[in-house]
């Protein structure tokens, strides 16, 4: 290892043992000047002509043992690492690190060692300023998904009934403007079915309100089960239900309403304290740009419906629900 080292060290620009000797020579030369002049050979000359072959004769000495080489690899490495200081300058004000590869040097000596340290230096920051904004990009991404899904799903739970899974009353307002604005590009007529538990107070008084959370649930499925695509099922009360239904009539409606009740009628009922509960249900149908608002659409269903109880639980009524009626 000692001789990697003298080996290194010894193609630093520094002044060795032999070239330090100029200046001790340039001594040795003032000395002789003094020494001939206060000899008798250069009496004829004036003191100052004296003193100008002593300090001239130390000079010219100096001159003759100066490290000359030295001294030029000096200047070279001064130039070398004004241009190395220039490039990392630029390097910083560019904000780039392409030319970190120039930075590497085959010189064994100390600039070689500076400009190796440096580039490893700018290497390690280079990549690990890659390895960070390929982390944040990652981390936002996945913000950015977490963020939508998280929004999604309060949105879906800010409009869905919790206890039947059905849509509430403001995911009706939502399909309300969507299907009845004067906008609606198809301008179908839409059939609603508003459909009501007969005798729910009395379920959840006498039986319990878990057995009146099964008659909604039951009802609930029941819908899903019976409705097409693009057909909805809403709860938009304690046991109220609305159905919207796009591009049928009141009479087909009528029919959907009454497989509704034949099915809810199969709930199975082990009670014997209550009969099984039956539907009340209201048929209306409107067209888009016909109502002024949700209200409407519930009051003609609402007429409807409360006709049906006054005249045959469990059996839908169409005659409040169609355009016109009181």
């Amino acid at each position: 290892m000692s001789n990697t080292i003298t080996k290194q060290n010894s193609a630093y620009p520094t002044t060795s043992l032999t070239s330090g000797l100029w200046i001790v020579a340039g001594l040795v030369g003032i000395i002789t000047g003094v020494t001939l002049v206060m000899s008798d050979e250069l009496r004829h000359l004036s003191t100052l002509g004296e003193a100008s072959i002593a300090i001239g004769a130390g000079c010219l000495t100096m001159l003759a043992f100066a490290p000359w080489q030295q001294l030029k690899k000096q200047k070279a490495l001064r130039t070398e690492i004004r241009k190395l200081a220039k490039t990392l300058r630029k390097m910083k004000e560019d904000r780039s690190w392409n030319n970190v590869r120039s930075l590497l040097t085959d010189r064994t000596d100390e600039l070689g060692d500076l400009s190796r340290a440096v580039h490893d230096a700018l290497s390690d920051s280079a990549a690990a300023q890659i390895n960070a904004r390929l982390l944040k990009r990652t981390m936002d991404e996945s913000i950015r998904r977490e963020t939508h899904r998280a929004t999604g799903q309060l949105r879906r739970e800010a409009s869905t009934d919790p206890l039947t899974g059905l849509g509430n009353r403001r995911a009706l307002e939502h399909l309300f403007e969507e299907m009845f604005s004067p906008g609606n590009v198809k301008h179908e007529q839409v059939a609603a079915l508003l459909i009501d538990i007969d005798q729910f107070k009395n379920i959840n008084d006498h039986l319990g309100h878990d057995a009146g959370d099964q008659c909604l649930i039951f009802l609930a499925s029941v819908l899903q089960s019976s409705l097409r695509q693009g057909d909805h099922a809403l709860r938009i009360g304690g046991d109220e239900f609305i159905v919207l239904m796009p591009g049928i009539s009141v009479q087909i409606a009528g029919n959907i309403a009454q497989r509704i009740s034949s099915l809810y009628s199969q709930m199975p009922w082990p009670h014997r304290k209550l009969k099984p509960p039956t539907l009340s249900i209201g048929v209306s149908c409107a067209r888009p740009g016909e109502l002024v608002d949700l209200s409407e659409l519930i009051r003609r269903a609402d007429n409807a419906m409360y006709a049906s109880k006054r005249q045959d639980k469990n059996k839908p009524n169409t005659n409040f629900g169609r355009r016109g009626a009181a």
